[in-house]
């Protein structure tokens, strides 16, 4: 039987009430943590804590990863400050072989010390430390109704579950058998640890996490790395230069503007996106439409759904965003809670109310629904979302015209 968080025992009924004095601590800037919903049940908890651990804004980790029998080995700690970036320090064993690592990452690039250089090149494996836990974990959370986990324990502190974790970037012919145990933190229902290893103990993987939204950016010299080209098609060159340059800082990225043969240019230590670039030069202007299935006004379909078509009666409302929120549903799927003022719409006499941010429908509402909050969910990849969030909060009243990014070095 599905056991409640709410009411499954004295420590769970403890940790929900404590949580208002716990807002506080959150309010300090230490972490970002919501209550839970009230229906979670112990089988929710681990794809919970998982997919709330990307929501944060940035956290420090230890790692471990050994294979005794090739006598390899690679330990350190580090940060990650997402969506996508990452420090990292430590070192790497094979045999009589050693070398000290010492890592800036963001994308499908990294930046390696040696001496006193920065080296570029593609992102290592070494680099991929977060997409490793997250294969180590992600076969037992794709498991229906939380059946890739078995509870262990509650003891008031942290929630231990087993699950069989992949482990085939140690182990590639699955030669071995595996346990494995995430450990969350019973106040914060985020994951404290992930610890898997062979039945025999020769292949270990450890990953810690600490310190959660304690970091705002990683430190690293900035270097000319990477260039991205825009044309303006609308607007000032200063109030695109001003705009892009936050909105590329709010993504991670640190940049260095120049107006160039008619053309905006930012330089930069680590590459963007195709698409995250692309959505970054748009105005993130957001309209409420009034639709009807028939009639005379221009046609449009939902994102992604070419047979869902409407036509565009009206722009009923054009609201201002006030807050953001990037999440992911129940399949792990990111979407993005608005937070808007002036949001009614004018009228409502229509078949359907539609949510479009820069001439993409996102989103298609009963006609009497609440517009106060609104969601989009039809996002394809947690990087584009945080690129929306970004646009729709600093909107631009121009448009800029991605045209390629170019790397330098």
């Amino acid at each position: 039987m599905a056991r409640s968080l709410q009411t499954g025992s004295g420590f769970l009924m403890r940790r929900l009430a404590s949580f208002a004095f716990f807002a506080v601590i959150v309010g300090a800037g230490c972490v970002r943590v919501v209550r839970p919903p009230s229906d979670l049940i112990y089988e929710d908890v681990p794809q919970y804590a998982w997919e709330s651990l990307k929501q944060q804004g940035s956290f420090r980790f230890d790692y471990y990863v050994a294979r005794s029998s090739m006598q390899f080995e690679v330990q350190g700690s580090g940060v990650v400050v997402l969506p996508d970036a990452l420090r990292f320090k430590g070192t790497w064993r094979m045999g009589e072989e050693e070398r000290v690592l010492n890592l800036a990452a963001a994308g499908d690039y990294q930046l390696e010390r040696q001496g006193s250089e920065w080296m570029p090149r593609q992102k290592s494996e070494e680099a991929k430390i977060l997409e490793q836990a997250d294969r180590v974990i992600r076969k037992a959370l794709l498991r229906r109704k939380g059946r890739g986990f078995e509870l262990v324990e509650d003891d008031g502190e942290t929630i231990t579950y087993s699950f069989q974790p992949n482990l085939f970037y140690l182990d590639p012919g699955f030669e071995k058998k595996y346990t494995a145990e995430l450990v969350v933190d019973g106040r914060t229902l985020l994951p404290r640890k992930i610890n898997a290893r062979s039945d025999d103990d020769d292949i270990q993987f450890k990953f810690s996490v600490l310190g959660v939204n304690r970091r705002k950016k990683i430190r690293i010299p900035f270097s000319e790395n990477f260039k991205l080209t825009y044309a303006l098609e609308e607007g000032r060159f200063a109030k695109a230069k001003s705009v892009l340059r936050k909105r590329l800082k709010d993504v991670g990225r640190a940049s260095r503007m120049r107006i160039k043969a008619g053309n905006l240019e930012a330089a930069l230590t680590f590459p963007v996106d195709k698409q995250v670039a692309e959505i970054l030069g748009e105005p993130g202007q957001l309209v409420i439409l009034g639709l009807n299935l028939e009639g005379a006004g221009p046609q449009i379909n939902t994102r992604g759904e070419l047979s869902d078509i409407f036509h565009i009666a009206d722009t009923v409302a054009v609201p201002v965003v006030r807050s953001v929120g990037v999440g992911f549903d129940s399949l792990s799927r990111p979407l993005l809670e608005l937070t808007i003022t002036n949001p009614e719409p004018r009228s409502r006499v229509f078949d359907y109310l539609g949510v479009a941010v820069d001439g993409v429908l996102y989103e298609v509402l009963p006609v009497d629904n609440p517009t106060d909050v609104l969601r989009i969910a039809n996002v394809t990849t947690y990087e584009e979302a945080i690129a929306l969030s970004t646009k729709l909060q600093r909107p631009f009243n121009g448009q800029l015209r991605f045209l390629d990014q170019e790397r330098l070095r």
